[in-house]
């Protein structure tokens, strides 16, 4: 039963969704050796978690349920919206990266290549593929942390989101989208056959490197934060609410999001001499607001 009257039982709920939206998306990507399903089962697992979390926490407050009641204005519902939002806006642009790139190259380790044998091998198959799918699934469930947690305290999740509470979901829909608008002016820019061969450099990426991990980052703080300002939910669980916003930095400044993206536009465009003043110049992810104020 969707009934989580603590904490734990919320976290444990969602480790479950997750894992299962994941395992079927291992199973279709084992079988069909496609690249294509998984960022669109990976987002869909966020979502599904936050929904799932969301209405177990109105079964536990109230001995009524309906779809009324699960989108009843409330603090709860609020932030699963925000996850919705931010899972629909990222899904939609990586699934249409992949249908018009045909695959993910950087996911091809994860596969037999040609020649070799369909289990095992230099790609492990399909070992390394299961441990993939297992990370994205953790990844989901530490970012998910505070939305988690707020579910996990019902009387605090079914209450008025508040004016702080507002704040800090507005500040989460804008830094998705801040994403969307950073997406797509990288899109334009790699799409312009006149800056073929050139870093894009213009719009947010004048004012910081990385402005879509900036804004990713912005997203689960914001998140974080609007978890924390509900009543009692800091103090039950203080260090998992602190952990999605740290996580999701440490993951994209230190790990799988920049580093590998450095490394590549080095080989790319180490010799340009706008790459090396934008490099130079630009910072990775917190913008110079004086400078930024003072070209105004």
């Amino acid at each position: 039963m969707l009934v989580p009257a603590t904490v734990g039982s919320a976290l444990r709920l969602s480790a479950g969704v997750i894992a299962a939206v994941n395992a079927a998306g291992f199973a279709v990507t084992a079988a069909t050796k496609s690249h294509k399903v998984t960022d669109l089962t990976g987002t869909a697992a966020f979502v599904a978690s936050a929904w799932a979390t969301h209405a177990a926490s109105l079964a536990s407050s109230t001995p009524t349920s309906s779809l009324a009641l699960l989108l009843r204005p409330s603090r709860g519902f609020a932030l699963a919206c925000v996850v919705s939002a931010w899972g629909a806006r990222l899904s939609a642009h990586l699934f249409t990266r992949v249908l018009r790139l045909g695959k993910d190259e950087r996911l091809d380790f994860l596969f037999p290549g040609q020649g070799d044998p369909p289990l095992g091998g230099p790609s492990l198959f399909p070992l390394k593929l299961a441990g993939f799918w297992a990370a994205q699934g953790a990844w989901a469930w530490v970012c998910l942390l505070p939305v988690t947690v707020l579910h996990g305290n019902p009387a605090a999740a079914t209450g008025r989101l508040g004016g702080a509470g507002a704040a800090c979901v507005a500040a989460a829909l804008a830094f998705v989208a801040t994403e969307a608008v950073a997406d797509s002016q990288k899109n334009r820019h790699y799409e312009d056959a006149s800056k073929k061969g050139k870093p894009c450099t213009e719009g947010l990426y004048s004012v910081v490197r990385y402005p879509n991990y900036a804004a990713e980052i912005g997203v689960w703080t914001s998140l974080a934060l609007a978890a924390a300002t509900a009543p009692g939910v800091l103090a039950s669980a203080p260090l998992a609410v602190a952990a999605s916003p740290l996580f999701t930095y440490s993951l994209l400044a230190y790990g799988s999001g920049i580093p590998p993206l450095e490394e590549a536009h080095e080989r790319k465009y180490g010799t340009d001499d706008e790459f090396r003043r934008w490099k130079r110049e630009v910072p990775r992810l917190f913008p110079d607001v004086f400078k930024v104020l003072k070209k105004e």
